[in-house]
């Protein structure tokens, strides 16, 4: 199944992008700790939604059938093409249910830069996204996937994990720890209200933790003295690549 979309309508705007830096950590628990430690002055937690304070985040990539972007990954300009989706619950012991949100988002790393359009899309289009239907001409959707160089896509594997999100006041640097981190089969909904864990899990169990550091502009001091402590636990694998991986692994057959 394929993502499609029509002719694009020259008087619309495309999405805008966004251009900052960011770093990628797979910390043991003591470098972790020392980490949080060095930041806590700096930051708080930001809380998308205070009524469902345990955030979750649903990740669904898409890639061509001859796995396109995959293949970028260690070519120098990586880039990612995921419908993302945001669950919550009010505790830990609660059942995480989709919240509405979701957008559509094509990345590009270079280094440590990275650019990013991200443009908000409905239940319909997600559906379309996620089941290879036409995409409603009007929409971001479609005005985003026709800037995706690689066409067409469609869904592959999906990455589900627990977030907490830290920022500065201003907002120009954000410190994300994803834990619980598991890879799956895409889903088959978009639903609001739906349920959102994923069940027909692939690979074996991924890193415990993962930290994302983004910013703007030039790096603080107090961020690149707390960035120090965690060099050595530096990865340049994403989570596209890990699940695209695992999943490949799952699909060969046994001896």
């Amino acid at each position: 199944m394929t993502a499609t979309a029509r002719v694009q309508d020259p008087d619309r705007p495309a999405p805008c992008a966004e251009q900052d830096r960011e770093r990628r950590f797979q910390p043991s628990r003591e470098a972790l700790a020392s980490f949080l430690g060095a930041v806590q002055g700096w930051t708080s937690r930001h809380l998308h939604d205070p009524g469902l304070p345990v955030a979750y985040t649903r990740t669904t990539y898409l890639d061509t059938d001859g796995l396109d972007f995959l293949g970028s990954c260690h070519s120098g300009q990586a880039e990612r093409l995921r419908l993302r989706e945001y669950a919550g619950a009010a505790h830990l012991a609660e059942a995480p249910v989709l919240t509405g949100k979701r957008f559509l988002e094509l990345k590009r790393n270079h280094g440590e830069r990275r650019t990013k359009v991200r443009v908000p899309v409905t239940e319909t289009e997600a559906r379309a996204v996620l089941t290879g239907q036409p995409l409603p001409v009007e929409g971001g959707a479609a005005r985003l996937l026709r800037q995706a160089s690689l066409m067409p896509v469609r869904p592959r594997v999906t990455a589900w994990y627990r977030r907490t999100t830290l920022a500065t006041v201003s907002c120009d640097v954000r410190i994300t720890l994803d834990e619980g981190l598991v890879f799956a089969l895409p889903p088959d909904t978009p639903a609001a209200a739906a349920l959102a864990a994923p069940t027909r899990l692939v690979g074996r169990a991924p890193p415990a933790t993962v930290v994302e550091v983004k910013w703007k502009h030039d790096a603080p001091a107090w961020l690149e003295e707390a960035l120090w402590g965690l060099s050595s636990h530096e990865t340049a694998a994403s989570k596209f690549e890990q699940g695209m991986r695992a999943l490949l692994e799952d699909a060969r057959p046994t001896k």
